[in-house]
């Protein structure tokens, strides 16, 4: 099991919400590369997400996203807010190890073609968030009219991993949606990352159990729920 710490920014600070709601703040700090320079002593590769990029698409971070790229000593993956293949290049340019790609994966398969032949699948993650067994798109705000087991079948070709959030756990620390991902693993070969609910280490064991190797950790990591330095003991 490998764990990716959250660096979520948003309004240039780094933050942890409930639910992806910006209303529902858990934490929040000034200094999202102090924060990214923090995790990456505990960890070998970091999730960024640019949380302005992905909701109000503006790209007020992205200064931010690159100086914490040229300046942490991990690999990263990037999400929020990728709808052009430019920004694609941009960031890849920047630094970063691969893209997340959401809403404009879903909605554009044509510029998804144009990523993978120019990056190759390798480069690309495709974000899915679930309500229930729906695909939500724009943020958690709508509805795709795909489920995920659909979603799958139509993208697997396109993504080095999938990377599935179960919106109904997300940050809360419930516990993450284990029946979900079994499902998913039966129908794919593609690498599946697991996120939201996952409140602790025996959460992680339980994911890694069932055949799930990487996983997003947010707040449970900023909320001193799960320790870095433990995970390291139990899965080395």
């Amino acid at each position: 099991m490998k764990v990716l710490p959250a660096v979520d920014i948003l309004n240039r600070k780094c933050v942890q919400l409930v639910g992806g709601d910006p209303d529902t703040k858990v934490f929040e700090n000034t200094d999202p590369l102090a924060i990214a320079k923090k995790w990456a002593e505990y960890s070998d590769y970091l999730h960024l997400i640019d949380l302005d990029a992905a909701i109000y698409n503006t790209d007020i971070n992205r200064d931010i996203i690159k100086k914490i790229l040229s300046e942490i000593k991990v690999p990263a993956e990037v999400g929020g807010g990728i709808r052009s293949i430019e920004v694609f290049r941009e960031l890849i340019d920047a630094g970063a190890d691969k893209l997340i790609m959401g809403t404009s994966a879903v909605k554009n398969l044509e510029l998804l073609k144009k990523i993978r032949d120019e990056f190759r699948k390798d480069r690309i993650v495709i974000a899915l968030d679930v309500k229930g067994e729906e695909v939500s798109i724009s943020g958690w705000t709508q509805g795709s009219g795909l489920t995920i087991f659909d979603a799958i079948k139509k993208l697997e070709d396109y993504a080095s991993s999938f990377l599935i959030t179960s919106i109904g756990v997300e940050g809360r620390m419930t516990g993450p949606d284990t029946a979900l991902y079994k499902k998913i693993l039966a129908l794919t070969d593609v690498e599946i990352i697991a996120s939201g609910g996952i409140s602790s280490i025996d959460d992680l064991i339980k994911l890694d159990k069932i055949g799930i190797n990487k996983a997003v950790v947010g707040t449970a990591i900023y909320t001193n729920k799960i320790d870095l330095n433990e995970v390291r003991k139990v899965f080395g």
